[in-house]
């Protein structure tokens, strides 16, 4: 298995409150392997035969507190 990083940029996601509502998104999808989460950034280690990024995406914008998400 071969893992791929990635780096997200978050925007709207400032304080501590954030780092919480983005870890429980994360720790939902089984797929990631590390993650290392910060206010305003994300990096995460995946393998990518087993998750398409998109669906960290539209779990994190779904989380409802109007996060923008993007490649760093």
């Amino acid at each position: 298995m071969a893992l791929q990083r990635a780096e997200l940029a978050i925007g709207g996601m400032n304080d501590k409150k954030d780092v919480q509502i983005i870890r429980q998104v994360l720790d939902g999808i089984a797929e990631i392997d590390a993650q290392d989460i910060k206010p305003g950034l994300v990096r995460l280690e995946y393998d990518p035969k087993r998750l398409d990024l998109n669906r960290v995406f539209i779990a994190i914008a779904q989380a409802g507190e109007g996060y923008d998400v993007s490649f760093k």
